[in-house]
């Protein structure tokens, strides 16, 4: 029997002894089975019940559940020393929770104003961008790695702001070289993307091609674009090899992902859209491009100087003209 379905049983023989309804019986018998054909990926709401609810506030009837109790909750959260940013996906679900059992009838007395845990501050998000000269001191490491991959794989994420894994799980039939397009069939957000493939990235790609034919691997549609010629499996991941030339580079701050900021950066500062930059790294919303609105300053500052050189070019035509004075 799995620990799910024990705990099942378990909270329905507590249920009929007590009456009263608690969280974990809510979570295990309600909640869950809604969500399990609904979501993405419900264990991960499944996994933070039971570490961080289930112990706690778990136990609770949801007329225990009053603004000291969840506060109670918060200050134990915070006295683990987990990362807020963390404590907040935790607030996210319980205020979900909450809503969720009052709108299904279990929790009368909730009030939003009373019950909503609002999320903890968490300061300026720090991003790592690579500049030009870091870039190419990047691609001359990989390039000189041993690893067969690492160099194609590196400059495909500069060149399409891919996430890694989308590189990784990457699939030679989802590569069309005839429309430039390459197909993400499920991208973090659950649907179906499109990577707009530049003249580099389709080089690069027919590149990568060569390689695995030339390591001896097959490129057939259904076949990996990466491939460990080892154990001719795809590759889970190339976070060692990166290690070693992050290192190497004296970039020891910057993460695979950070190839992602980059690309969008790159775009931003040439003056490409925030609403192109969303399209182009498929964010599901623009509030999650807005990360790199401050690049677009420089942008702002040549559009601006466009009225200015006009009032300019204005004021120096009046001062070359016979002006008539105003009538006092």
């Amino acid at each position: 029997m799995t620990f799910k379905n024990w705990l099942i049983n378990k909270l329905a023989d507590t249920e009929a002894d007590s009456g009263a309804l608690t969280l974990n019986e809510f979570f295990y018998s309600e909640y869950y089975p809604h969500i399990l054909t609904r979501k993405e990926k419900p264990q991960y709401d499944e996994g933070i019940f039971r570490n961080h609810f289930h112990k706690t506030l778990g136990t609770k009837t949801f007329d225990e559940l009053n603004k000291k109790t969840l506060e109670k909750w918060l200050q134990d959260q915070l006295s683990k020393s987990i990362k807020k940013t963390t404590i907040n996906k935790h607030i996210c679900l319980l205020n979900k929770l909450l809503k969720t059992a009052s709108e299904w009838g279990h929790f009368e007395a909730f009030n939003a104003v009373v019950h909503n845990l609002n999320p903890l501050r968490t300061g300026q998000l720090t991003q790592r961008f690579l500049s030009e000269e870091e870039i190419a001191r990047v691609l001359e490491l990989c390039e000189q790695s041993k690893h067969p991959f690492l160099k194609y794989f590196v400059e495909l994420l500069l060149l399409t702001g891919a996430r890694s894994g989308e590189a990784s799980s990457a699939l030679w039939q989802d590569i069309d070289f005839k429309n430039a397009i390459w197909t993400v069939p499920k991208s973090k957000s659950g649907k179906t993307r499109f990577i707009y493939l530049n003249d580099p990235a389709l080089e690069l790609f027919a590149a990568i091609e060569q390689q695995a034919t030339n390591l001896g691997l097959s490129t057939t549609a259904s076949c990996t674009v990466f491939t460990n010629p080892h154990t001719k499996k795809p590759y889970k991941g190339f976070h060692l090899a990166w290690y070693s030339v992050r290192e190497a580079a004296g970039l020891n701050d910057v993460r695979i992902h950070d190839l992602r900021h980059t690309y969008a950066s790159l775009l931003v500062n040439k003056g490409v859209s925030l609403y192109e930059v969303q399209q182009l790294l498929g964010h599901s919303s623009p509030q999650m491009t807005q990360r790199y609105a401050h690049f677009a300053n420089k942008t702002l500052l040549t559009r601006s100087s466009i009225v200015g050189d006009m009032i300019v070019s204005a004021k120096q035509t009046t001062h070359s003209k016979a002006v008539q004075p105003l009538a006092v």
